[in-house]
Protein backbone atom coordinates (compact mmCIF):
# COMPACT_ATOMS: atom_id res chain seq x y z
CA UNK A 1 0.00 0.00 0.00
CA UNK A 2 1.53 3.20 -0.70
CA UNK A 3 1.63 6.21 1.36
CA UNK A 4 -1.00 8.53 -0.33
CA UNK A 5 -3.55 5.22 -0.87
CA UNK A 6 -2.80 4.50 2.82
CA UNK A 7 -3.73 8.20 3.82
CA UNK A 8 -6.56 8.05 1.44
CA UNK A 9 -8.10 5.02 3.29
CA UNK A 10 -7.59 6.35 6.70
CA UNK A 11 -8.46 9.37 6.15
CA UNK A 12 -11.44 7.84 4.57
CA UNK A 13 -12.18 5.77 7.52
CA UNK A 14 -11.88 8.39 9.90
CA UNK A 15 -14.61 10.26 8.35
CA UNK A 16 -16.81 7.03 9.39
CA UNK A 17 -16.84 4.54 6.19
CA UNK A 18 -18.94 2.38 3.60
CA UNK A 19 -19.16 -1.06 5.58
CA UNK A 20 -21.75 -4.20 5.22
CA UNK A 21 -23.12 -4.41 7.56
CA UNK A 22 -23.87 -8.50 7.21
CA UNK A 23 -22.20 -10.40 10.05
CA UNK A 24 -21.73 -7.83 12.88
CA UNK A 25 -22.42 -8.94 16.18
CA UNK A 26 -25.98 -7.60 17.87
CA UNK A 27 -24.85 -5.28 20.97
CA UNK A 28 -27.33 -4.62 23.43
CA UNK A 29 -30.08 -2.32 23.25
CA UNK A 30 -29.93 1.23 24.27
CA UNK A 31 -31.95 2.58 27.55
CA UNK A 32 -31.50 6.66 26.30
CA UNK A 33 -31.53 9.24 28.61
CA UNK A 34 -32.73 12.73 27.90
CA UNK A 35 -29.52 14.42 28.30
CA UNK A 36 -27.71 11.83 25.90
CA UNK A 37 -25.73 14.77 24.33
CA UNK A 38 -24.40 15.96 27.40
CA UNK A 39 -23.14 12.46 28.64
CA UNK A 40 -21.32 12.43 25.02
CA UNK A 41 -19.75 15.33 25.19
CA UNK A 42 -18.23 14.83 28.96
CA UNK A 43 -16.34 11.41 27.70
CA UNK A 44 -12.57 11.90 27.24
CA UNK A 45 -11.57 8.72 26.65
CA UNK A 46 -13.03 5.99 24.68
CA UNK A 47 -12.02 2.91 22.35
CA UNK A 48 -14.13 1.70 19.36
CA UNK A 49 -13.73 -1.29 17.02
CA UNK A 50 -15.78 -1.50 13.54
CA UNK A 51 -15.63 -1.79 9.78
CA UNK A 52 -15.49 1.67 7.58
CA UNK A 53 -15.39 1.95 4.34
CA UNK A 54 -16.26 4.51 1.23
CA UNK A 55 -17.36 5.39 -2.11
CA UNK A 56 -16.24 8.17 -4.42
CA UNK A 57 -16.91 8.34 -8.11
CA UNK A 58 -14.20 6.09 -8.67
CA UNK A 59 -13.13 4.21 -5.80
CA UNK A 60 -13.80 2.27 -2.77
CA UNK A 61 -12.59 1.24 0.30
CA UNK A 62 -13.53 -1.14 2.78
CA UNK A 63 -11.55 -2.29 5.98
CA UNK A 64 -11.42 -2.66 9.59
CA UNK A 65 -10.48 -0.12 12.20
CA UNK A 66 -9.68 0.85 15.85
CA UNK A 67 -10.20 4.54 17.29
CA UNK A 68 -9.19 5.37 20.72
CA UNK A 69 -9.67 8.71 21.90
CA UNK A 70 -7.37 10.33 25.37
CA UNK A 71 -8.80 13.72 25.97
CA UNK A 72 -6.97 15.96 23.00
CA UNK A 73 -5.31 12.64 20.99
CA UNK A 74 -7.07 10.48 18.72
CA UNK A 75 -5.02 7.27 17.65
CA UNK A 76 -6.23 5.30 14.80
CA UNK A 77 -5.18 2.07 13.73
CA UNK A 78 -6.59 1.24 9.82
CA UNK A 79 -6.57 -1.75 7.91
CA UNK A 80 -7.39 -3.58 4.60
CA UNK A 81 -9.29 -6.89 4.03
CA UNK A 82 -7.63 -9.68 6.43
CA UNK A 83 -6.01 -7.48 7.95
CA UNK A 84 -3.92 -6.60 4.86
CA UNK A 85 -2.29 -3.27 4.39
CA UNK A 86 -2.43 -1.46 7.45
CA UNK A 87 -2.51 2.94 8.33
CA UNK A 88 -1.90 4.48 11.85
CA UNK A 89 -2.77 7.99 12.46
CA UNK A 90 -2.14 9.94 15.22
CA UNK A 91 -4.04 13.40 15.60
CA UNK A 92 -3.69 16.02 18.42
CA UNK A 93 -5.04 19.24 17.85
CA UNK A 94 -3.33 20.70 14.12
CA UNK A 95 -0.86 18.11 14.72
CA UNK A 96 -0.94 15.01 12.74
CA UNK A 97 1.54 11.78 12.16
CA UNK A 98 0.70 9.50 9.57
CA UNK A 99 2.60 6.08 9.86
CA UNK A 100 1.76 3.21 6.67
CA UNK A 101 2.64 -0.58 7.76
CA UNK A 102 6.09 -0.19 5.68
CA UNK A 103 6.99 2.80 8.18
CA UNK A 104 6.81 5.59 6.09
CA UNK A 105 5.77 8.63 8.43
CA UNK A 106 4.48 11.94 7.62
CA UNK A 107 3.88 14.46 10.30
CA UNK A 108 2.83 17.74 9.91
CA UNK A 109 1.68 20.82 12.12
CA UNK A 110 -1.17 21.49 9.65
CA UNK A 111 -3.24 18.71 9.48
CA UNK A 112 -5.87 20.33 7.12
CA UNK A 113 -2.97 20.72 4.92
CA UNK A 114 -1.45 17.60 5.06
CA UNK A 115 -5.16 16.18 4.39
CA UNK A 116 -5.76 18.38 1.24
CA UNK A 117 -1.98 17.60 0.03
CA UNK A 118 -2.55 13.83 0.03
CA UNK A 119 -6.49 13.38 -1.40
CA UNK A 120 -6.67 16.97 -3.05
CA UNK A 121 -9.83 18.12 -0.73
CA UNK A 122 -10.20 19.55 2.37
CA UNK A 123 -11.39 16.77 5.38
CA UNK A 124 -12.67 18.15 8.46
CA UNK A 125 -10.48 16.20 10.86
CA UNK A 126 -11.25 17.92 14.22
CA UNK A 127 -14.92 17.59 13.86
CA UNK A 128 -14.66 13.55 13.35
CA UNK A 129 -13.80 13.04 17.17
CA UNK A 130 -17.58 14.44 18.15
CA UNK A 131 -19.71 13.23 14.59
CA UNK A 132 -18.37 9.44 15.55
CA UNK A 133 -19.50 9.77 19.24
CA UNK A 134 -23.25 11.18 17.87
CA UNK A 135 -22.84 14.50 18.40
CA UNK A 136 -21.61 18.05 16.26
CA UNK A 137 -18.62 19.58 16.82
CA UNK A 138 -19.41 22.56 19.50
CA UNK A 139 -19.36 26.38 17.95
CA UNK A 140 -19.72 25.29 14.73
CA UNK A 141 -22.79 25.73 12.66
CA UNK A 142 -24.90 22.96 12.64
CA UNK A 143 -28.38 21.60 12.02
CA UNK A 144 -29.49 18.47 14.18
CA UNK A 145 -32.54 16.66 14.54
CA UNK A 146 -32.51 14.48 17.63
CA UNK A 147 -35.45 12.19 18.21
CA UNK A 148 -37.56 11.67 22.00
CA UNK A 149 -34.73 10.47 23.46
CA UNK A 150 -32.24 13.10 23.06
CA UNK A 151 -29.90 10.97 20.15
CA UNK A 152 -28.81 12.82 17.52
CA UNK A 153 -30.40 11.14 14.25
CA UNK A 154 -29.52 13.54 11.58
CA UNK A 155 -26.85 16.21 10.94
CA UNK A 156 -25.54 18.96 8.93
CA UNK A 157 -22.40 20.71 9.84
CA UNK A 158 -18.77 21.51 7.26
CA UNK A 159 -20.94 20.60 4.26
CA UNK A 160 -21.18 17.00 5.30
CA UNK A 161 -24.65 15.39 5.56
CA UNK A 162 -24.83 12.19 8.55
CA UNK A 163 -27.53 9.93 9.55
CA UNK A 164 -27.32 7.90 12.48
CA UNK A 165 -29.15 4.43 11.95
CA UNK A 166 -28.62 2.78 15.32
CA UNK A 167 -27.81 3.32 18.65
CA UNK A 168 -26.44 0.63 21.32
CA UNK A 169 -25.44 0.67 25.40
CA UNK A 170 -21.78 0.79 26.18
CA UNK A 171 -22.00 1.09 29.76
CA UNK A 172 -24.87 2.98 30.31
CA UNK A 173 -24.58 5.68 27.28
CA UNK A 174 -26.30 5.70 23.96
CA UNK A 175 -23.50 5.52 20.93
CA UNK A 176 -23.63 5.24 17.48
CA UNK A 177 -23.43 1.82 16.09
CA UNK A 178 -24.43 2.39 12.21
CA UNK A 179 -23.80 6.09 10.44
CA UNK A 180 -23.22 7.05 7.15
CA UNK A 181 -22.28 10.46 6.41
CA UNK A 182 -22.17 11.87 2.27
CA UNK A 183 -19.92 14.84 1.38
CA UNK A 184 -19.15 16.58 -2.46
CA UNK A 185 -17.45 13.82 -3.29
CA UNK A 186 -17.89 11.13 -1.13
CA UNK A 187 -20.30 8.13 0.17
CA UNK A 188 -19.41 7.52 3.92
CA UNK A 189 -20.62 4.57 6.62
CA UNK A 190 -19.54 3.21 10.03
CA UNK A 191 -20.73 0.22 11.48
CA UNK A 192 -19.11 -0.41 15.17
CA UNK A 193 -18.46 -3.67 16.34
CA UNK A 194 -17.65 -2.84 19.91
CA UNK A 195 -17.96 0.64 22.25
CA UNK A 196 -15.35 0.60 25.32
CA UNK A 197 -15.88 3.93 27.82
CA UNK A 198 -12.42 4.17 29.85
CA UNK A 199 -11.48 5.87 32.83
Amino acid sequence: MSVRTGVYCALISLLLGLAASGCAPRLPPVAATPDAQSRLLGLTHWRMVGRIGAQTASEGFHGSIRWEHENAQDRVQVSGPLSQGGVSIVLQDDWILIRDDRGEVKTSRDAAALVRQELGFPVPLSSLRYWVIGVPRPARDAVPRYDAAGLLRELKQEGWSLAYEQFVSAQGVALPRKLSASGDEMKLKLVVDEWEILP
